[in-house]
């Protein structure tokens, strides 16, 4: 929350997955100086290791005096956890960025923010490129062509499974194809990248998406290729994935690291 300053800024995070996990070491370890690890918004009872503080209320945490949320436990928490921060003062980092492919939501949190005069920050994720299509979009409509292709691990327990056989595929397979909203809303752990290249081009039906299973592959590929009057951008970037998430791509931690060290000015 927005106070005097103080040597310290401090951060609290909502969820203690994966994600959050690396976060919370990376604050504890020194890497990000001057900033101090509160604790994090967590359900159930089961204490986590390496949490020192944890609530389960959000009016607790906010309590706490944070300079800054983290948001890393998916979509549903961002909508129920996000308003009352920005409401409060209190910036906001959303890891779940497909959450706003829901253009309500989108509305609310900025109408949240501009009530605590508090910001609303969208790390770039496992993907780069994203300035150039802010950069872009500003000349004119930019049209995006995404492909997603994950190993097949990182599919299980999605959607993915209703749509093809993971377990017998032998090849790269396509098993969708549509747009940035569908796409946000039907693989909601899977599809920030696509939500965070509809937010860059500002209209996510300038975003046409195909996923894919590959039982080859061994990193987590984006490919794009974004044209509008400023030009043609053709990017593809292979990530390792985040050993206890394979869902998730182990810079996407380090993005959010990088989007906190952003807001307040360090290198």
């Amino acid at each position: 929350m927005k106070q005097a300053r103080r040597t310290l800024r401090r951060i609290a995070l909502i969820g203690f997955g994966a994600l959050g996990q690396v976060i919370a070491g990376e604050l504890q370890a020194g890497h990000l100086p001057g900033v101090e690890f509160l604790g994090a918004l967590v359900t159930g009872t089961v204490p986590h290791p390496g949490l020192r503080s944890s609530w389960s209320r959000l009016e607790d945490l906010l309590a706490a005096g944070p300079d800054l949320v983290v948001e890393v436990a998916g979509q549903t928490a961002l909508e129920s956890h996000a308003p009352g921060c920005l409401q409060a003062g209190c910036d906001v980092v959303a890891a779940s960025v497909g959450a706003l492919m829901d253009a309500s939501l989108r509305a609310r949190l900025w109408d949240c923010a501009r009530q605590g005069e508090s910001r609303l920050l969208i790390p770039s994720g496992a993907l780069g490129g994203l300035d150039y299509l802010r950069a872009a979009r500003r000349l004119g409509p930019v049209h995006v062509n995404y492909r997603g292709c994950k190993p097949v691990a990182a599919w299980r327990g999605t959607a993915a499974e209703s749509m093809i056989d993971l377990s017998t595929i032998s090849k790269s397979t396509v098993f969708f194809r549509g747009g940035a909203e569908e796409a946000a809303a039907r693989f909601p752990q899977n599809a920030n990248v696509v939500a965070a290249l509809a937010l860059a081009v500002g209209d996510p039906s300038a975003v046409t998406v195909e996923l894919v299973a590959d039982p080859g592959a061994r990193t987590n590929r984006h490919e794009l290729t974004a044209q509008g009057v400023a030009g043609t951008i053709r990017l593809s970037v292979e990530n390792s994935p985040l050993p206890t998430n394979p869902k998730s791509s182990r810079v996407t931690a380090f993005s959010i690291l990088d989007a906190v060290a952003s807001h307040w000015g360090e290198p």
